[in-house]
């Protein structure tokens, strides 16, 4: 049986299309692949070259003050220190209260937890004063050399002493080490009487 041309044009140009679909999927897309890994590797090498450059610059920067490396350590032992010091953050919240005309009228601390590595002291605190004052408060409280953050206010109306609010706050304050922490622990009387109260209260 004689094949038309026609037969023939058409089951060339299938052959031709199966072909063309297998030099797609075997070698196209696989090179397409490679490609797009090859930019991430590049991505990846371009990232981690910029990393090593800021590096760079900070040793060369070290080299040019070596002590540069002590002051800030020294800065990071003076914002979070080793011991809980309470007296310390004592001081140091009145000393901002004073600053900005706060009066402030009580101060009460829970037991310090360990947060992995480091440890949380919270302190509820209660103020008087106008609401400017609060406000130039908190930024005293920024600049203190202790880091010493506020993670609760309130605040209301204070009627007996009005235009004044009652200004209700708690602070975070942050140490190392567990120094210091067994004087906070509440202690029983020979008797088994009751626990005594814990600074502050």
């Amino acid at each position: 049986m004689k094949i038309s041309p026609s037969l023939i044009l058409i089951l060339g140009l299938v052959v031709a299309i199966v072909l063309l679909l297998l030099g797609l999927f075997l070698i196209v897309l696989p090179q397409n692949k490679k490609v797009g890994e090859v930019d991430e590797e590049i991505k990846k090498t371009e990232t981690l070259y910029t990393q090593e450059l800021a590096r760079q610059k900070k040793l060369e920067e070290l080299n040019k003050d070596p002590e540069q490396f002590i002051r800030q350590i020294n800065v990071l032992k003076t914002k979070i220190p080793e011991n809980v010091d309470l007296a310390d953050v004592i001081n140091q919240i009145d000393h901002a209260a004073e600053k900005a005309g706060l009066d402030f009228y009580s101060f009460t601390p829970t037991l310090p937890i360990n947060a992995g590595s480091y440890y949380v002291v919270t302190i509820d605190a209660q103020f008087h004063g106008r609401y400017f004052n609060l406000v130039e408060f908190f930024n005293h409280v920024e600049r203190l050399p202790r880091s010493i953050k506020v993670v609760k206010l309130g605040v209301r109306a204070n009627d007996d002493t009005l235009p004044y609010l009652q200004i209700d706050v708690t602070f975070r304050a942050f140490f190392t080490t567990d120094k210091g922490v067994e004087l906070l622990v509440p202690k029983t009387t020979a008797g088994g009487g009751a626990p005594a109260p814990a600074p502050g209260e």
